[in-house]
């Protein structure tokens, strides 16, 4: 009986209701370094020219992707996929 409590606890704990990846730490105009060290290392990243996009996938909801779209090295745009949070006016 213990052992289902403890898997329970688990389960409920690795799907929480809000993901495991630090997007409140970013602001626009964050350089790239600075978004590095707030984020760790991107799941992926893509881009061309002067522009980037570091895409994040938290652990706890692999469903999810999150991205941040750097202009010359600096923050433009961030959020989850298909949700735009914050971007530049």
């Amino acid at each position: 009986m213990r052992r289902w409590i403890l898997w329970m606890a688990l389960v409920v704990l690795l799907s929480g209701c809000s993901p495991w990846i630090g997007m409140h730490k970013i602001e626009l105009g964050m350089s790239k370094p600075e978004v590095l060290q707030e984020m760790g290392k991107p799941s992926n990243a893509s881009g061309s020219g002067n522009e980037e996009y570091l895409w994040y996938v938290p652990a706890n909801r692999f469903w999810e992707r999150y991205y941040v779209h750097l202009v010359n090295g600096k923050v433009e745009a961030y959020g989850q996929l298909g949700k735009q949070e914050g971007t530049k006016q």
